[in-house]
């Protein structure tokens, strides 16, 4: 007869626990250790969730952004002008110190060696030296354009004088031009509208249908500039990069050269007085040439002079910081150790030290597109200087 038996079901309980020592010693361990990473885990868990969920949808916007051609132009011409360069100023310091902090907290960027530290705000303060010579050169260009002669700077007065002087007698109804740079673009608006829809009027006056059709056609293209125009200075005190940036996408030279093809190829056809308004047409663009560049001078001029300001307010705040992180590192282990509090603070003074060259980053960005982007006050329009809605890429 076989005896049949049963296998204890202890058995392998038994052979899977730990021991009564091991156990006792684990759960000595835990009840010390995780009551105090708990919150730091579940703060990293949910930080590193967030940060998760934020690089996912800014991949997605990015290459919604990459793929649709208007708004990849959209986007450029936003960071390179249009956009508000503490936004952009930012939204980089941000980036830096959210980047620190993530390597500080998963320890791809360590702080536990203070000679790290220590070496790496050393550089940066020596970086931030570097920044007095580019404050200096600012300040002398700035300062460079308000000293002159007597007879040069009665010069530049007597110019501007006289270039107010042409708008106003073209309109009756305004006695003086305003002084405000978006009030008197709007004036100078009014009087290429006028012009215009009187030289429309006076082409319907040739019996040549085809000159007819190439005035209404020029006449459109000015209309659509006025426009333009007069949405974006429509207002009193704005600022002025606000009343030039919607200079900044016409190239007037083209407006002249078509004008006086107009002028060339249909002579014969032309009334006097629609040759005399595309003579006056021309003139105002070469008028609007002008204010452009005499308003991108002083826009150069004001912005230079706040950079240079905001540069030694950031580098100054960025030493003081430095030199505090380092005293804090001088002698090894910080008082408070290495916790994910150190990482922060370390964090944000990597952020902070970095914010003299996101401003300089940030204004001399714009400050470069609208000198590069006006660079031919004359009869010729390079190709940087092609309107957005006729040339895909810049």
């Amino acid at each position: 007869m076989t005896d049949h038996t049963v296998p204890d079901e202890t058995d392998d309980s038994d052979r899977n626990e730990p021991t009564d020592d091991s156990t006792a010693e684990t759960d000595g361990a835990l009840g010390t250790i995780a009551p105090a990473l708990r919150p730091v885990v579940a703060f990293v868990v949910r930080f590193v969730w967030i940060v998760g969920r934020l690089l996912i949808v800014g991949g997605r916007i990015a290459i919604e952004y990459l793929t649709d051609r208007e708004r990849r132009i959209g986007a450029r011409r936003w960071l390179l002008l249009e956009g508000n360069r503490w936004a952009i100023v930012g939204g980089l310091v941000a980036s830096v110190f959210v980047v620190a902090l993530i390597g500080g907290l998963t320890d791809v960027v360590g702080i536990a060696k203070a000679g790290f530290v220590t070496s790496l705000f050393g550089g940066i303060i020596s970086g931030l030296f570097s920044f007095v010579p580019i404050v200096v050169a600012v300040n002398q260009l700035t300062i460079s354009e308000l000293f002159g002669t007597p007879d040069r700077l009665r010069e530049r007065i007597e110019s501007v004088r006289a270039f107010r002087g042409t708008i106003e007698e073209r309109l009756p109804d305004v006695a003086v031009s305003p002084t405000d740079p978006g009030a008197f673009l709007a004036v100078a608006a009014r009087v290429l509208s006028r012009e215009a829809e009187s030289l429309r009027e006076a082409g319907t006056e040739s019996d040549d249908t085809e000159l007819r059709e190439r005035i209404d056609e020029y006449v459109d293209g000015v209309i659509g500039q006025i426009e333009q125009l007069k949405a974006r200075s429509n207002e009193e005190n704005l600022p002025l990069i606000d009343v030039l940036l919607p200079m900044m996408g016409d190239g007037y030279a083209e407006n002249i050269n078509a004008a006086r093809r107009i002028q060339a190829e249909s002579a014969d056809a032309l009334t006097a007085r629609a040759d005399t308004l595309l003579d006056d047409l021309r003139e105002m663009y070469r008028g609007l040439s002008i204010l452009r560049q005499y308003y991108k001078a002083l826009y150069i001029q004001q912005e230079l002079a706040k950079l240079s300001r905001l540069i030694v307010y950031s580098g100054l705040s960025a030493f003081l910081v430095s030199a505090f992180l380092i005293l804090i590192f001088a002698d090894g282990a910080p008082p408070a150790g290495h916790g994910s509090g150190m990482v922060v603070f370390v964090s944000g003074a990597l952020a902070v030290a970095f914010a003299p060259f996101a401003v300089l980053f940030s204004f001399i960005l714009r400050i470069a597109t609208i000198a590069k982007r006006t660079a031919s006050p004359g009869a010729f329009t390079p190709r940087g200087e092609t309107p957005d809605y006729r040339q895909e890429e810049w």
